[in-house]
């Protein structure tokens, strides 16, 4: 078996894996990045991004590059109750960056090209297999290509592979909730009426949740999310289930995609909820989905990976020239703080969400009080701190609000 050795490994192409890498790239150190897939590549995703993503896309100059996609804006969210109570939240962010949507096979793939613009060494179609470590530190991993197997050693391993992280679990840092088990059915279709710049949320009065990303001004993405229980029927035929739960679930969603035509076979993902035991190991991090995923519920899922990515490759490239890459653990504090109030509040939602008449009369205050519905709406955007929602006087606002 050859051997490499390099400054960082990244494994993972997706926008965590790519963020880190080029910010690490920026910084003059010397970065491989490895995926398993070959670009582009299909992702299920509500793609759906928030407001917050244009900063971190310019820290790694993508910017332009993902203007250049003409992604479809997003001015806020539409929130619909299974009763039909609709409320509207608009993003009110200083300067003129809205939220967008975009397909994530030509978002990571552009995102993993700008990689290779900025100097980072990728290969596509590499499988990691083995993770390995001396004197307790990770110090290398196995990878699997068309030329056969291969061992590359780095200073840093940075896990960014996902939900099925290869490099979490094999450190046994990765598993799934133990309660909440949630699946997510997405399909993309052409000719749905009734579209506008808004990223819409509906409820059922039969449990879970749809969520629709206007990709185009007839084009959507339309994925909903359900219990795991609820799925067995997806056994003998998604396409058909997913269909039906459309119709039956959400049947003035149904009604709009009357005549459209359903671009491809609809995939499916799940369980959702992921939860890391820590984010970093002697040599070793974890970004993106690989350090834990519960369903960001708005479109804020792309944004998080990003930010992830800030966070890592500051305490990273602290390490690397420290000459020691043995304590990464400021990342752990560091993520907690700038996500733990926002996973709180998607926690707090889902649970909403999951009673249709709680649902339904939070919906019908937030239509009473737009200021309300913009300002949760500017905390799943994330320029607003996701802690201002949880404080007493937000919830005290929304409880007495008129509906």
């Amino acid at each position: 078996m050859t051997s490499v050795r390099r400054d960082v490994l990244v494994i993972g192409g997706g926008p965590a894996g790519c963020a880190m890498a080029i910010m690490l790239r920026q910084r003059g150190h010397d970065v491989l990045l490895v995926d398993e897939a070959m670009f582009p590549r299909d992702k299920v995703c509500g793609e759906s991004v928030s407001p917050e993503a244009w900063r971190l896309l310019g820290l790694i100059g993508a910017r332009e590059a993902v203007r250049r996609l003409h992604p479809y804006p997003l001015r806020g969210m539409t929130l619909v109750s299974a009763q039909g109570t609709t409320c509207r939240g608009t993003y009110r962010h200083e300067g003129d960056d809205m939220g967008f949507a975009v397909r994530r096979d030509v978002l990571d793939h552009t995102l993993l090209n700008l990689a290779r613009e900025a100097g980072v060494e990728v290969r596509e179609r590499t499988r990691a297999r083995t993770i390995h470590q001396h004197a307790g530190t990770v110090s290398g991993v196995s990878v699997e290509d068309a030329h056969g197997s291969s061992r590359i050693d780095a200073r840093l391993i940075v896990g960014a592979d996902g939900r099925r992280s290869v490099v979490a679990r094999r450190l046994g840092l990765l598993r799934e909730h133990r309660t909440w088990r949630k699946f997510s059915v997405r399909g993309h279709w052409r000719g749905m009426q009734a579209l506008g710049p808004w990223g819409e949320m509906h409820g059922s009065v039969e449990g879970g949740y749809c969520g629709v990303a206007p990709l185009a001004p007839d084009v959507a993405n339309v994925a909903f999310v359900l219990d795991q229980r609820e799925m067995t029927a997806a056994s003998s035929g998604l396409e058909a289930f997913y269909r039906r739960e459309l119709s039956t679930r959400w049947p003035r969603l149904a009604e709009r995609l009357r005549g459209a035509e359903l671009l491809a076979r609809p995939k499916a993902i799940g369980p959702l909820a992921i939860v890391a035991r820590r984010i970093s190991v002697p040599g070793a991090l974890l970004v993106g989905d690989a350090a834990g995923f519960y369903d960001p519920f708005t479109g804020e899922g792309v944004t998080l990976a990003l930010r992830s990515a800030e966070i890592a490759a500051r305490v990273a490239d602290h390490a690397l020239a420290s000459g020691t890459t043995d304590n990464l653990s400021a990342y752990d504090r560091l993520r907690d703080a700038a996500t733990r109030d926002k996973f709180r509040l998607n926690r707090i939602l889902q649970h909403v969400v999951a009673w249709p008449a709680l649902a339904d009369a939070v919906a019908r205050r937030l239509a009473g009080r737009p200021d309300l519905a913009d300002r949760l709406v500017g905390i799943a955007g994330d320029f607003i701190p996701a802690r201002s929602a949880l404080g007493p006087k937000f919830i005290w606002d929304l409880l007495t609000a008129r509906g």
